[in-house]
């Protein structure tokens, strides 16, 4: 009788112990811990010296990684780091985000944590979870980039940017490592960023316009002719007659001069001197005083009018003096000694009338 109710008593309290032991946990992304952790970040809140609630906001994350606060404390964070960028603090301000990131949970311990039954999956609850992960790691990333970037440590922001581009590919994202790189004087690489800009941005508009007329200036350098005439054509097309936005003719002309003076030398090479004659012309239209222009135009309409129809523009050549005026008055003198028996009597009043002519 006895040996029954002991081992009646036995079942039933292991029975107990069993259906103890079954309770499932609580997730750590439950209402319960977010009031208990709600509450220990508002006394976080309270500490008045950025630096020391910096420290506890970090202190607070490593005990509790998987909490349902983290745009909030992201936010208090970032806070005292972007003093840190205001007060040009760059060492400081990239130091608080790379200690931020470190101790954000990784994606592998968020799904550690499902398979444990830490965490209990509720509706969409762990994918925002790991989105505000994400976003808060982006956070700090850019704290790092504005430092890197305003401190002029170009090397550091294009191999940042380089990442954040591949992970999230953006048009914005390019412009930036266009600027980047353009700083740190990698001239290849910021015009392959140019290109996706002006793929994505017409000429005629001003983030277009702006890729265009940097790249036309990097090809001079590379002393690329082809690149820079392609280039130069396209600006052309859109600003020949027209000026791009905030420029003035006294500071777009010297472009319209190199561009046409470009332009002019593929026609002229294959002989075709009607469209070269109209390229020149255009280059003497954004600059009067172009001799250079003059005696090229004198040589086109030799070749099609005959010389007596090129003494007016080899007589400007000669009285602009510029780098052909010498080979201008070469052939000038040529076409008047044979209409003059021989002599340069007259060729005077031809020079002044030329001065005349260009009021000079």
């Amino acid at each position: 009788m006895t040996r029954r109710f002991v081992s009646s008593t036995i079942m039933v309290l292991l029975l107990c112990g069993a259906s103890g032991f079954a309770q499932e946990k609580i997730s750590l992304l439950s209402n319960y811990y977010y009031t208990r952790d709600a509450k220990r970040h508002e006394e976080i809140k309270q500490e008045k010296d950025p630096q020391k609630l910096a420290g506890l906001l970090i202190e607070f994350l490593k005990d509790r990684p998987i909490n349902r606060l983290i745009p909030y404390i992201i936010s208090d964070y970032q806070a005292v780091a972007v003093g840190h960028l205001n007060s040009k603090e760059w060492d400081k301000a990239v130091s608080m985000a790379e200690e931020m990131m470190a101790a954000l949970p990784a994606d592998a311990a968020v799904e550690k944590a499902v398979q444990d039954g830490d965490v209990t999956v509720v509706e969409n609850n762990v994918e925002e979870f790991l989105q505000q992960i994400q976003t808060a790691r982006l956070t700090m990333q850019q704290i790092i980039l504005t430092a890197y970037y305003s401190s002029a440590n170009w090397a550091k922001a294009a191999e940042l940017q380089e990442q954040l581009y591949a992970v999230a590919p953006s048009i914005q994202g390019v412009q930036l490592l266009a600027d980047i790189y353009m700083n740190m004087g990698n001239y290849d690489k910021y015009l392959e960023n140019a290109q996706k800009i002006m793929a994505e941005f017409p000429i005629d508009q001003p983030l277009g316009f702006d890729a265009a007329f940097k790249s036309v200036q990097i090809y001079a350098q590379k002393n690329d002719i082809p690149k820079m005439t392609e280039l130069y054509k396209k600006l052309m097309d859109v600003y020949g007659d027209k000026l791009p936005q905030g420029l003035t003719n006294e500071q777009w002309n010297p472009q319209r001069v190199t561009a046409f003076t470009l332009l002019a030398q593929e026609p002229y090479t294959a002989k075709d001197y009607p469209k070269a004659i109209e390229m020149f012309e255009k280059v003497i239209k954004a600059d009067p005083s172009n001799g250079d222009a003059y005696y090229f135009i004198g040589m086109c309409k030799w070749q099609t009018e005959g010389q007596d129809s090129a003494v007016e523009s080899f007589a400007r050549s000669v009285v602009l003096n510029k780098q052909t005026a010498d080979r201008s008055r070469q052939y000038l003198e040529q076409i008047h000694k044979a209409k003059n028996n021989d002599s340069l009597d007259g060729l005077d009043e031809i020079l002044a009338k030329a001065k005349a002519d260009l009021g000079i």
